[in-house]
């Protein structure tokens, strides 16, 4: 097993695992467990084959391109900038979200020790992020191994403090009413798609091993978030807030929420370089123009201008990446098997009616969430 091989798996991983971890107890307080557990599996399966599309678009083709790039290859300039006008609101939805869970954390570490208001931290952890960006400063993929460790320890914690108030009476079943709402949020939680560039030139030299190392990533992400979100929902039940953390506090206490806290802001610290670099290199790449405030501040003023309902940014934001996107890298790679410029390592079966029964799937999760958010 290579040393390029297990940090293609972090990188996957540390970008899978971020603030949609912490929505996800929220939601299975809302729908219930068994939705949930019906939605996670059924989804990260979903999202795995969509991660190897998306790998399979990367192969088949020459350059380095985000996917607008990839789509004007082969579908035309209309395309290219329909295509680059979603993937921009998707790392919006996504930045917006890591804003309002990193400003939350920071808050509640910092404030009863400094005071101040919410926005104050939110702002202050915004601008050392941009200027993260702004310098290019990468991170190593050997920080998502970190960050991976981390979530166990903090997950052995959670199950250690909190075994002994575990309770199954705060196991809600299933709620008919809520049957649909894991749908946004587990898309969201369980979507890496921003690394598989990444992820193949980790593996330019290995490319056989591209396949076990996305499904590898994309399970274990899916299999720690159901382990988190059953500690969580067995020791708050109803009481579960949308952020998580509040109501845990009110069980467990400041200690092993400040030491989640910590994680918590690391995963969203992470998480945010990543979209925001991915969307500089969109314009990079694919426009050669640097754009840093375009990547950055437009999020941040959506979250000035009061937009902050984390649920319905991940649950929409998720139907869209999953949804929207899901459709586009389904049909690139239908062109792509039609015309595709080099011999791809991975090779996925595609074909209409798959293609448009997916489709179908995401058209309609997506029609969903929008109901849900103006509802």
């Amino acid at each position: 097993m290579s040393k390029n091989y297990l940090l293609a798996i972090a990188t996957l991983m540390g970008t899978i695992i971020g603030v949609g971890l912490f929505a996800m107890p929220y939601v299975a307080a809302r729908s219930g467990i068994l939705p949930l557990i019906f939605y996670l599996v059924i989804l990260a399966r979903v999202q795995n084959y969509l991660h190897l599309l998306y790998a399979e678009v990367v192969l088949s083709s020459k350059g380095s391109h985000r996917l607008p790039g990839y789509v004007e290859k082969y579908n035309g300039r209309l395309s290219k900038l329909i295509t680059l006008v979603i993937t921009i609101l998707c790392d919006y939805g996504a930045m917006l979200a890591y804003i309002i869970f990193g400003g939350l954390f920071l808050h509640q570490l910092l404030a009863p020790v400094f005071g101040g208001s919410l926005i104050i931290y939110v702002s202050v952890l915004f601008f050392f992020e941009a200027l993260i960006v702004l310098f290019g400063i990468r991170l190593i993929a050997g920080t998502e191994f970190i960050l991976t460790a981390l979530l166990i320890l903090i997950i052995v914690l959670i199950y250690w403090k909190g075994w002994a108030i575990i309770s199954l009476s705060n196991y809600s079943l299933i709620s008919w009413q809520n049957i649909f709402l894991p749908y946004g949020p587990i898309f969201f939680a369980i979507s890496g798609m921003a690394a598989i560039p990444e992820v193949c030139k980790l593996l330019a030299r290995e490319k056989e091993k591209i396949k076990s190392a996305i499904a590898w990533a994309t399970y274990s992400s899916a299999m720690l978030m159901l382990i988190f979100v059953l500690a969580i929902a067995g020791i708050t039940g109803p009481k579960t807030t949308p952020d998580t953390l509040t109501g845990l506090s009110l069980v467990l206490g400041d200690s092993i929420i400040n030491i989640i806290l910590v994680f918590g802001l690391l995963a969203v610290i992470t998480s945010v370089i990543c979209i925001a670099q991915a969307s500089r290199e969109v314009f990079w790449w694919d426009y050669k123009y640097s754009a840093w405030a375009l990547a950055c501040f437009i999020p941040f003023a959506i979250y000035l201008a009061g937009l902050r309902d984390i649920t319905k940014v991940v649950g929409l934001t998720g139907a869209m990446a999953g949804g929207i996107l899901g459709v586009v890298v389904i049909y690139l790679v239908i062109k792509i098997k039609q015309k595709g410029e080099l011999e791809s390592a991975i090779k996925n079966k595609m074909n209409k009616i798959i293609g448009l029964g997916l489709s179908l799937l995401f058209v309609l999760g997506l029609i969903y969430e929008v109901w849900n958010v103006f509802k």
